[in-house]
Formats: structure tokens, C-alpha cells, sequence
């Protein structure tokens, strides 16, 4: 085995030694810590923020409610934009609820439609339009992009943690430095002078 001379430094701060002083000991500790928390605890803060918006998402499914209704007003033929053709417009319709309340409301709907014609939207437990619950595949996508998001968030804390807890202990030991160079240093200046 080749040597090029330097000792190895890898965990010298758990070996013993006389140079060895208890922050050094204290610092390998909040590093290790650090490491286990990052680690571990990304794992469980990713697992469950994805978790979170799957549960959400099937939430909402569950909550959200086709409805098949009619337009109580023409819908004009697709709109020119300046970034293309708008294929979904405003307008009133009518539809029945389930438990046979008859209501209106104005919902996005193709665009072209003659009144009288039936369209599809969705409605919450309330009989409220909304959106149409999310499908399979962006449910998917969101739950990746809220875990990768939370473990930004995770691992941004757990480094700022470490750092806070390290740069504290890099100032309890300047002072414990210069407490012990006002006890050595004024023999040393004796003899230099």
C-alpha cells in the first residue's frame, strides 16, 4: 500500500486522543445528526407530502360530482384570442341536483352550443360548479413535485439546523481559547521580550 505521507483525518474526531477536546466530540455528534436527519427524515417528509396530495386528490374525487346539464343560452362559436382560439367560454345553464332542486349557475363550457343543448360539468356536495377532480397521471406528477418540494424544505432546515448548531459551538470555542491563552499568554510574551 502506498502511502503519500499524511495521515488519514477521516473520523478524528471519534478517536481518542489528547489534542481531542469535548466540542470536538459534540461537533461529530451534531453532524451525525444531521446526516440521520436528512436522510431518514426526507425520506418520511417526501413519503408523506406525496401521501398528503394523493389523499387530497382522492378526497376531492370523491367529493366532486358529474353533472349533466342544459344551456339555457346560445354559446357563440369558438372565440379568437391573441394566443389562439378559446375553446371554452362562459354560460348559464340548468340542471337538476340530486336531491331534485332545480338550479343555474354560468360554468365554462365548449364553445359552439345551441341552447337547449346538454353539457357536462362539475359540481361539490354543495351543488357549487368547480373543477373536474384531477386524473391518475398528474396526481402522480403533483405528488412527486410536493415530495421533492418537502425535501428542499426538509433538508433546507436540517442544514440550517446543523450550521446554527456548529457555528454556536465554534464561538463556545474561541472563547474557550482565549480564556486559556489570557492564562498562557503573558509567559510566552516574557520570554519572546
Amino acid at each position: 500500500m502506498r502511502s503519500n505521507g499524511r495521515t488519514s483525518t477521516r473520523f478524528w474526531r471519534w478517536r481518542r486522543s489528547p489534542l481531542r477536546r469535548r466540542s470536538d466530540v459534540v461537533e461529530a455528534w451534531i453532524v451525525l445528526a444531521v446526516w440521520v436527519l436528512a436522510v431518514i427524515g426526507g425520506a418520511a417528509v417526501t413519503l408523506a407530502a406525496g401521501l398528503a396530495v394523493v389523499h387530497t386528490q382522492e378526497r376531492h374525487r370523491a367529493e366532486r360530482y358529474a353533472v349533466k346539464a342544459v344551456l339555457t343560452e346560445a354559446v357563440p362559436e369558438a372565440i379568437p384570442t391573441a394566443d389562439g382560439v378559446k375553446a371554452q367560454v362562459r354560460a348559464p345553464v340548468r340542471w337538476t341536483d340530486r336531491y331534485g332542486v332545480v338550479r343555474t349557475a354560468t360554468v365554462s363550457v365548449e364553445a359552439s352550443g345551441r341552447a337547449g343543448s346538454k353539457v357536462v360539468f362539475w359540481t361539490d356536495r354543495w351543488g357549487t360548479p368547480t373543477t373536474p377532480p384531477v386524473a391518475g397521471a398528474e396526481v402522480a406528477a403533483q405528488a412527486v413535485a410536493a415530495g421533492a418540494l418537502a425535501l428542499g424544505v426538509w433538508g433546507g432546515l436540517v442544514v440550517a439546523a446543523g450550521c446554527a448548531a456548529r457555528g454556536r459551538l465554534d464561538r463556545i470555542r474561541m472563547d474557550q481559547w482565549a480564556k486559556e491563552w489570557d492564562e498562557v499568554g503573558p509567559g510566552w510574551r516574557r520570554r519572546i521580550t
